[in-house]
């Protein structure tokens, strides 16, 4: 699946979800094509944050030398599009913390005073938090994820659920006799509204909300602003 495909709007949320487990667990030690996702500015920002991802995962799993996994996160500094705000930031950071690659701290440092990791997905004092924790026990973040990271068993099974690959919905003239009332809709609710940034997700992952549920509802949020 090359990068253009992840440039459509068509695949839905489910893929920001699921995208680097099924990535992962698909990866035939050929990294290129992760790279071109990451680095291709019309590309889902969403998307090659989870690209990012996935770089994390099969480096952790010896399936990518720990030393090519610093070359192309070394050069993503001058290299990512845009050099502003984009989430795709908020990945390459996310994975130098999770390689614990302390040589790699002073470009993120640089990265959070360029503004291009905003303050309200995580803050540097963060990054140094996830990136030590990483460095005393590799192994960590994977008993704190409860499976965020682990590898999609059932890929076929978990690519059904992506928009692009179900059953088209019926054309507007086919569902022309369905009257549709507004009314019947109830309230929309914020299941957040009490949750502060630093309390405990509760999704239960173990992590703060900031930086598990509040980070994924960045997604439609920002779209809607844009």
């Amino acid at each position: 699946m090359g990068a253009l495909a992840f440039r459509s709007p068509i695949f839905g949320g489910a893929v920001t979800e699921t995208t680097h487990r099924v990535m992962a667990a698909v990866f035939d030690g050929d990294p290129q094509p992760l790279y071109d996702v990451i680095l291709d500015p019309e590309a889902d920002e969403f998307i090659r944050s989870r690209m990012c991802d996935v770089i994390a995962m099969v480096a952790l799993r010896g399936e990518m030398p720990r030393a090519e996994a610093v070359r192309f996160l070394r050069a993503c500094y001058c290299e990512l599009d845009p050099q502003d705000e984009c989430f795709v930031w908020h990945g390459w950071q996310s994975t130098i913390a999770m390689l614990g690659l302390a040589e790699l701290k002073p470009l993120v440092a640089q990265a959070f005073a360029r503004g291009f990791i905003s303050r309200s997905w995580l803050g540097f004092e963060d990054f140094e938090e996830d990136l030590q924790q990483a460095i005393d026990d590799p192994a960590a973040l994977r008993r704190r994820s409860h499976g965020e990271f682990d590898l999609c068993g059932e890929t076929i099974e978990e690519l059904s659920w992506w928009d692009c690959f179900r059953p088209k919905a019926p054309k507007i003239e086919e569902r022309a006799g369905t009257r549709w009332d507004p009314f019947q809709l109830g309230a929309a609710v914020n299941p957040f509204k009490d949750v502060g940034r630093n309390d405990p997700c509760p999704c239960g992952s173990g992590n703060k909300f900031k930086k598990c549920c509040l980070a994924a509802q960045a997604g439609p949020a920002a779209r809607q602003a844009g």
